[in-house]
């Protein structure tokens, strides 16, 4: 169920992102490498094939930042492949990433377009907040659509918040400052044209360049391109940039002829001040009145049903519902059935029903857990 989770949540983001760009993806915007194509997004929560304990582990060893290509202050060459690139070197951050356009469509009428990305970061105790939104066409960007999809990693568990619906799943391994949507995946890298000079950024000393922005153009035939950017003295990471042109829609949806101002702003904040990352309340977990084995692993819960897999013998978990149930209030019904490796229990307090199902593997020597609760 925890792997189901998983291709849930690609679904969405690749979904998100598709609709957003309703373009093949973007050339690199400051001239370096190619990035990953925007629909690569990725939780970094994966499964736990062994079936082990989950807990939550200190953040994996990251690579140190590697140092722009060239950099030259006199004459304000400088060239960064990955936007984020130098982000592992914080013990935290937040960070924006907006794309947005305003204009008219073919037949003259205003309308309007947003995403926005927002993450944050700490590296100890490891968790990650990643949050989607804005996704959305209108006359006006007061009244856009407001869909929004979050993922939580905190405390060995991921968590996934979709509208009002949340999953949880056990996860085996800490999150990394590797953003889950790198902006590079639309601007590209990031190459100079001019030294500006040095600024104050958000608590950080930064050069601000301007920004060679020639290969822009392919994107949908903007003009009056312009781009600016702000690199940390220290760590090589972009703290702030921010690009504007005029032109066709090429990013959300550019073949419906709409014309006007993209802009796109990426901005990294609070960088090493404490951040608040915590598990959702009440996501899809069994209700405290409903017990679970000591022994429960590769946990998963969406809505009002739970699933898990213990070590213990098909029996044994019958015996541990027959009792945890009355223990804490609930009344057996008749339907019950037992089998050699399937059993089916259901269970009744006040307005609630209960029903557990049970699947024992014989190759294995596990049974799987399936509760679903209706009020």
């Amino acid at each position: 169920m925890k792997k189901m989770s998983l291709f849930v949540v690609l679904m969405v983001i690749g979904a998100l992102v598709l609709t957003a760009c309703g373009a093949s993806p973007a050339q690199p915007s400051g001239g370096g490498a190619p990035a990953p194509g925007v629909g690569t997004a990725q939780p970094t929560a994966k499964s736990n094939p062994n079936n082990a304990q989950p807990t939550p582990t200190a953040a994996a060893p990251t690579k140190t930042a590697a140092a722009p290509k060239s950099t030259d202050a006199s004459s304000g060459n400088v060239e960064l492949q990955d936007v984020t690139e130098g982000l592992a070197s914080l013990d935290s951050y937040q960070s924006t990433f907006v794309m947005s356009f305003e204009g008219k469509d073919k037949d003259g009428k205003p309308v309007a377009s947003n995403l926005a990305f927002e993450e944050a970061y700490q590296k100890n105790p490891p968790a990650k907040r990643t949050k989607y939104s804005g996704l959305g066409t209108s006359s006006t960007t007061a009244n856009l659509a407001d869909n929004t999809t979050e993922i939580i990693e905190v405390g060995g568990k991921s968590y996934f918040m979709l509208g009002t619906t949340c999953t949880s799943s056990d996860s085996s391994e800490a999150p990394t400052a590797t953003s889950n949507f790198s902006p590079s995946g639309v601007m590209g890298g990031v190459k100079s044209s001019q030294l500006i000079g040095t600024e104050n950024i958000n608590g950080v000393s930064a050069k601000h360049y301007a920004l060679d922005v020639a290969s822009l153009v392919t994107l949908g035939a903007y003009a009056n391109a312009k781009g600016e950017a702000w690199i940390a003295d220290q760590g090589n990471f972009v703290v702030k940039y921010t690009f504007e042109a005029t032109g066709q829609n090429a990013l959300f949806g550019g073949s419906d002829g709409s014309e006007g101002t993209i802009k796109w702003n990426y901005e990294v904040t609070s960088i090493n001040q404490p951040v608040n990352i915590v598990a959702p309340d009440k996501c899809g977990n069994a209700a405290e009145d409903i017990p679970m084995m000591a022994d429960a692993t590769d946990k998963f819960a969406s809505g009002g049903m739970s699933t898990y897999t213990t070590a213990s013998a098909l029996k044994d978990v019958i015996d541990f519902y027959t009792k945890g149930m009355k223990d804490n209030g609930w009344s057996p019904k008749d339907d019950s059935l037992v089998q050699d490796a399937f059993a089916t229990m259901s269970f009744t307090k006040d307005n609630r029903t209960v029903s557990i199902m049970l699947n024992f593997d014989p190759d294995k020597k596990t049974t799987s857990v399936v509760i679903t609760e209706q009020k």
